[in-house]
């Protein structure tokens, strides 16, 4: 790979894959994969699996109503 390749979830571009040397890493541009930033993996492939598994995962994450609706 010789240039960024943007990784996409769901439709949505979440962050670029960058060339680092037999690797890739990740960039996040966008808050929501923003834990991911800097690593690395072995493919691009490997890159967007890893942030469909961080989106998924980041529902059981969610605020409780309480302090959701508190403000």
């Amino acid at each position: 790979m010789s240039k960024p390749i943007v990784i996409e979830v769901a439709g949505k571009a979440v962050a670029v894959a960058a060339p680092a040397g037999d690797q890739v890493r990740f960039v996040a541009v966008k808050y929501d994969v923003w834990d991911l930033d800097g690593q690395f993996y072995g493919s691009v492939a490997e890159a967007e699996r890893a942030a469909a598994r961080h989106l998924a995962g980041e529902g059981a994450f969610a605020a409780p109503v309480e302090f959701a609706a508190a403000g």
